[in-house]
């Protein structure tokens, strides 16, 4: 969003042309010719992300967060962050977050606030995330996809936090999710005594 403050440039680059060189269910590569902003001629790749990433963050009414761990084939090693997915098409993000939320831990929440949006990897893709809190939880069945084998993990807030700082938790979603609910709770933003309890 741009204001006084935060003040935006008109876009530097001009296409010339572009073709797609792969694309499957997930994404597709571009390759564009370009002309850059120093005037030259240049070459860019672009990944376009055809689900939007959505994350969320469940908290009980104990401060303690539901986490899961599994195999990240890309990175080629276990990870431990919050419950995520990408929204199937035509689906929105809530509802594609009380999916995954149900999905992977069995949890549904009985309040669900969005409290964060980004653009992940800006440099090389077009992919944007949105983060929920989930609170007022009850328990569930889950049922994982046939991708992921996980281990549910339920954290005191501090320790995730705690996690985060210490770069055990490296999932990008899940070290923005904990760090912007921490920040609304030290701002106020989340009700008391949770919000008490998250800011330590």
């Amino acid at each position: 969003m741009a204001d006084e403050k935060w003040p935006v440039d008109d876009n530097p680059w001009r296409v010339k042309a572009e073709r797609t060189a792969f694309e499957n269910d997930w994404f597709c590569v571009e390759e564009h010719d370009v002309v850059r902003p120093d005037g030259r001629d240049g070459y860019y790749g672009v990944i376009r992300v055809r689900r939007m990433a959505v994350g969320v963050l469940p908290i009980d009414s104990d401060a303690r967060v539901h986490l899961v761990g599994q195999w990240r084939y890309p990175l080629g090693r276990y990870s431990w962050e919050m419950p995520e997915g990408g929204a199937d098409p035509g689906e929105s993000a809530e509802a594609c977050a009380r999916r995954e939320l149900a999905e992977e831990t069995g949890l549904r929440a009985g309040r669900l606030v969005e409290i964060l949006r980004m653009d992940l990897s800006n440099s090389l893709s077009d992919e944007q995330a949105v983060v929920f809190l989930a609170t007022d939880l009850s328990p569930g069945p889950a049922a994982p996809d046939g991708t992921e084998r996980l281990r549910h993990r339920l954290a005191p807030f501090a320790d995730a936090l705690a996690a985060v700082a210490a770069g055990k938790i490296t999932d990008a979603l899940t070290v923005a999710a904990v760090l912007r609910a921490h920040h609304m709770a030290v701002k106020g933003e989340i009700e008391r005594p949770l919000g008490d309890m998250l800011r330590g």
